[in-house]
């Protein structure tokens, strides 16, 4: 059993080291634009808020990103203590509130969006187009086998 899982090439362990390693590239160029509460997964946030037409809540990022509740708590705290959003009360309920990018959020975007397409350039720059197209397929195709693994799982209890 060892020598099978030895001599494998273990997909997700590269996709973490590779993951991990270009997160590092794009914070290493958001810490020199001086950005100090704001890591990748923050940035991805506050550019997803940015693009959107219509109001937005947490419980509507709670849908979309799959994120635990205290995991995005904590994204959205910090980017409202960096000043890059604000949540800001609908229609006098003091409950509900609407999540808006501020003008240094915007500004803090426009910047890392720049490092995050100088790293995407960077590390592509010597693999042809179509190469990178069927990494984006194969790795779409992963993503969502690994989103149906749970139920496989299932079924096989039941068998």
């Amino acid at each position: 059993m060892l020598a099978d899982f030895d001599s494998r090439r273990h997909l997700g362990f590269m996709f973490d080291c590779t993951s991990r390693e270009i997160r590092k590239a794009v914070n290493r160029g958001v810490i020199e634009i001086d950005a100090e509460n704001c890591n990748v997964k923050n940035g991805w946030l506050l550019g997803f808020l940015e693009r959107q037409t219509e109001p937005v809540y947490q419980k509507d990022l709670e849908k979309i990103f799959h994120f635990p509740k205290s995991t995005l708590a904590d994204m959205i705290q910090s980017l409202e203590k960096s000043g890059y959003i604000a949540k800001v009360p609908v229609d006098g309920d003091g409950r509900k509130k609407q999540i808006i990018v501020t003008e240094a959020g915007k500004r803090f975007n426009d910047l890392a969006e720049s490092q995050i397409l100088a790293v995407d350039d960077y590390i592509t720059s010597d693999i042809p187009p179509e190469q990178i197209e069927i990494v984006v397929e194969v790795l779409e195709k992963m993503r969502k086998n690994a989103m149906d693994y749970k139920s496989y799982v299932e079924e096989k209890k039941e068998d």
